[in-house]
């Protein structure tokens, strides 16, 4: 069942798009006495630290990107993609506040 089972257990958390609330808390309930498998444990690490390391180290970058874009899109636009950038890094925070919380396997 891991993870996934326990988080749907009460219904209502299939969609990957919405993890933050209910989701998040029942994943936290099953880490509070389960572990992932080492190997899965170490690709999620992996990714929270690629994603950590493009913030870091290419957020001006990215700014510069965003403004140059931006200068061609609508404020309508601009305002659907500031929207969907904002639930992007609020849900992937969720996350990482999870999987960060989780002992290191051994």
């Amino acid at each position: 069942e891991g993870v996934f089972g326990h988080m749907n257990g009460g219904g209502g958390c299939d969609d990957v798009s919405v993890f933050c609330g209910e989701c998040q808390s029942r994943a936290e309930s099953y880490f509070a006495g389960n572990q992932l498998p080492c190997c899965v444990e170490e690709v999620v690490r992996k990714g929270i630290e690629a994603y950590n390391y493009v913030i870091d180290n290419y957020s001006d970058d990215l700014i510069a990107y965003r403004a140059a874009v931006e200068k061609e899109l609508s404020l309508k636009a601009i305002a659907e993609a500031e929207k969907i950038e904002d639930r992007i890094v609020a849900e992937f925070n969720c996350v990482k506040e999870v999987y960060s919380a989780i002992p290191e396997c051994a």
